[in-house]
Formats: structure tokens, sequence, C-alpha cells
């Protein structure tokens, strides 16, 4: 609430000292970082990752969605492009049909036992 003399920042038609423009979660400074918001509240993009991101069902990680990293959803889960891989033969699966067994996505050659 003090005046800004030098050095602010403008977020949704607000202004904010640089040290007072931070992170919601980690408290970590914001200006000049790229960031993102969720609900008028301003993240990181390691806490909104670790927030909010659905996490990849091949390597556990978040799939951010942002700078337009493409991924993969098949019902409830979802995989970054280059982990949508056949369980047994890890032959990339992206554009291409796929089976399931349990939890696990099979190409049509190693799936056709099941």
């Amino acid at each position: 609430k003090q005046a800004i003399t030098t050095g602010g920042v403008t977020y949704r038609e607000q202004p904010w000292h640089k040290e007072c423009f931070v992170c919601t979660a980690c408290k970590k400074q914001l200006s000049g970082q790229r960031f993102t918001s969720r609900d008028e509240f301003a993240y990181c993009l390691s806490c909104f990752c670790d927030l909010y991101a659905k996490k990849c069902a091949g390597c556990t990680n978040p799939i951010s969605g942002l700078g337009g990293t493409k991924y993969i959803s098949f019902e409830e889960r979802q995989w970054h492009n280059d982990c949508f891989n056949c369980k047994k033969c890890s032959l990339s699966l992206v554009g291409r049909g796929f089976l399931t067994e349990r939890d696990d996505i099979l190409c049509p050659e190693c799936g056709k036992d099941i």
C-alpha cells in the first residue's frame, strides 16, 4: 500500500512493487519471470504445476500444458507425448491405435494376445 517510486509492475490492472509481486505459494518474486494464475492468484510455474497440473501416467511428472506442450489424454489419464509408449516394446503410440491391459497401454502387436 506504499507509493511506488521505481520499478513497479502491473498485474490485473493493479500496480505492485517488484518485491511485493510474489508467488502465492512459495513467495518467490515473479517480476521478470514466467508465471500463471488461478482464481486471481499468481503462481510461479513450478508451484502451479505442483499444485494444479495433471500428472503424466508414464513418468509421473506434471503436464503443464504451457508453452504449447502437447499431451495425450485417455479416460482419466494423461501422458506427455514422449511418454505415450507401448509398455512392452516402447513403440511410440502417438497418433496410432493402442490397447489397454489394466493400467498398461500396448501397441496392437504386443496386445494381440490379451
